[in-house]
């Protein structure tokens, strides 16, 4: 248990990103404001899922350093079975006749699962390429993001109408929201801030105008995607991210909320209120019908609830999160 004052920002924007994932599958503002729900969290908020895989990157410095990637591994590999597992009914009973669906689930993760996944394997291939420098690292990440932005964009703007088989492809989600083309990006980018104690060197004020920077280029990038009539249901990669994602994490430490509250505590709540959400609305939406905003929040109070139950199990079954 903590009993020492210490910034707890970084864990509070975890928790906060997690509650905004739920918002963004409930559709929060679609029944009474779709513009306002398109820009916001199909639009400026979607830096969320790139900040946690540059929070994730971060610490995987320490992992790196401490010589600990193995133990890492297997725990991450035990958490993503464990859990595909639990949701192994939305999964296997719809595709128990056809094997090829079956087994791109279980490579790629089924629904939000595909996080796990992504960060196994993104967190093995960067241990393999961690010795490279900062600039080799940074270039490379970036090239790799512009080709699954553009694989996505081929995808979203029709660009390509036959063959079938390759508009099929640029459609499929993992093909560009994969560990290769989005996760790794941000696992390096979180990586490299924290080998070169880059969040110790920026000011207030550095961080507030890239912040102001950063809102300005989303939301540019999102009212164009609304023109351009663009689903961004799967469609998770937008090029401000990668100047957003990094941004956020920079700005926990930039920043400070001092307080003796247990930041493990909330770092659980966090990880807990991403996995169990889905189930908590596919019981909702049995059993009764709301609209996006109800549903949201009944949704975000029941996946507390449901966390807390979690985290108190989780002490006496380990790798649940």
């Amino acid at each position: 248990m903590q009993t020492h004052s210490r910034n707890i920002l970084l864990d509070i924007l975890k928790v906060i990103s997690s509650l905004l994932v739920i918002a963004f599958h409930c559709g929060f503002l679609y029944d009474y404001y779709p513009f306002i729900n398109y820009i916001t969290l199909n639009g400026i908020l979607r830096f969320v899922i790139p900040f946690f895989f540059c929070v994730n990157g971060f610490f995987l410095y320490t992992v790196f350093q401490n010589g600990t990637f193995k133990l890492w591994r297997r725990r991450i590999a035990i958490l993503y079975m464990i859990w595909m597992l639990f949701f192994g009914y939305f999964w296997i009973a719809p595709n128990y006749n056809n094997p090829i669906k079956l087994l791109l689930n279980i490579i790629f993760g089924f629904n939000h699962l595909w996080y796990v996944a992504s960060f196994l394997v993104g967190g093995i291939l960067l241990y393999m390429i961690r010795k490279y420098s900062n600039k080799t690292l940074l270039i490379s990440m970036f090239i790799l993001y512009l080709i699954g932005y553009t694989i996505q964009s081929l995808g979203d703007l029709n660009i390509i109408s036959k063959p079938e088989i390759l508009v099929k492809l640029v459609n499929y989600p993992p093909s560009h929201r994969n560990f290769l083309f989005f996760d790794l990006p941000f696992l390096t980018l979180g990586y490299i801030i924290r080998r070169s104690n880059f969040h110790l060197k920026l000011k207030k004020q550095q961080t507030l105008s890239l912040i102001i920077i950063s809102f300005v280029l989303l939301t540019i990038e999102s009212i164009l995607n609304y023109y351009y009539y663009i689903d961004r249901t799967f469609s998770i990669i937008s090029i401000s991210c990668f100047l957003a994602g990094p941004v956020l994490l920079l700005s926990a430490f930039s920043f400070k909320i001092d307080s003796k509250v247990n930041s493990k505590l909330l770092s659980n709540y966090s990880i807990a209120l991403y996995l169990i959400h889905p189930l908590i609305i596919v019981l909702i939406t049995y059993f009764v019908k709301l609209e996006s905003i109800s549903l949201t929040l009944v949704t975000i109070l029941l996946s507390i609830i449901s966390s807390f139950l979690l985290i108190q199990l989780n002490k006496k079954i380990k790798y649940l999160f």
